[in-house]
């Protein structure tokens, strides 16, 4: 087992990757009209025992974080388990339950218990539920892993939330999916409730 540090990024103006993104889902996939938000942010993590990375040197480098455009969290998880990005079925498997952990610092002034809501767009709306996808690239092996982390709040509807959210997340077809390429791309899943 080894501590797991992750690093989340959004855009303090209008993510434009996002706006577009939900755009293209409500108006072009099917299945899309049940959308009511989508959110993301860059994602970065790395393992202990497999990097000897110090979050203060990640966010110095400038190519994860930029203070001009970027609002970040930072987060570690005591039991991050083994890197699971490396494993063969990253394939709409449940992201851990804790996952991210613990919030650790932010530039942002915002309670640590609410920090990976707030990243997100803010707590999922009562009548809404929510799917958060980790996107990430299938084979990557280096010890900084680089992936997105999407949010898609749904209305509540009658049918299953995650079942829905797997329609519009992997790209089969023309009108069929737009978040993940499942030939190059691995993602794990989690639901969440309105708060």
């Amino acid at each position: 087992m080894s501590k797991q540090t992750v690093l989340m990024t959004r855009h303090k103006g209008v993510d434009l990757h996002a706006a577009t993104a939900g755009g293209v889902l409500t108006e072009r996939v099917a299945g899309g009209e049940s959308l009511v938000a989508l959110h993301r942010c860059e994602c970065f993590t790395w393992w202990e025992a497999e990097s000897d990375l110090a979050m203060a040197d990640v966010l110095d480098v400038g190519r994860y974080y930029n203070p001009n455009k970027h609002s970040y969290g930072h987060f570690e998880l005591s039991e991050g388990g083994d890197p699971w990005y490396r494993r063969e079925a990253c394939a709409g498997q449940p992201l851990p339950a804790d996952w991210p952990g613990r919030a650790v610092g932010s530039d942002l002034a915002v309670d640590p218990a609410l920090l990976f809501d707030h990243l997100l767009g803010g707590p999922v709306p009562a009548g809404n539920a929510a799917v958060d996808v980790l996107t990430f690239p299938l084979g990557d092996t280096r010890p900084l892993l680089s992936g997105v982390l999407w949010r898609l709040v749904l209305d509540s509807g009658d049918n299953d939330t995650l079942a829905r959210a797997e329609r519009l997340i992997c790209t089969r077809g023309i009108e069929e999916g737009l978040l993940v390429n499942p030939h190059m791309q691995g993602w794990l899943l989690a639901q969440r409730q309105a708060t």
